[in-house]
């Protein structure tokens, strides 16, 4: 498991970055990472998912 997945699953369990890290790692490709984890979205198969769009497919209409 790279250093990215581990980072982005810390997110994902709502581990909270130090604000002083936050600020230091701020516009990296660690603190998007982190980011994705802690929203929620992720990338499996090349399919992204994530709050707006969880389960790609039709849409549904109102009911």
């Amino acid at each position: 498991m790279n250093l990215y997945q581990r980072v982005s699953l810390a997110g994902y369990s709502g581990r909270d970055m130090p604000r002083w890290l936050r600020r230091l790692a701020a516009r990296s490709a660690l603190h998007r990472a982190w980011l994705s984890g802690f929203t929620g979205c992720l990338e499996q198969d090349g399919v992204r998912y994530g709050p707006a769009n969880p389960y790609p497919g039709p849409v549904l209409p109102d009911a």
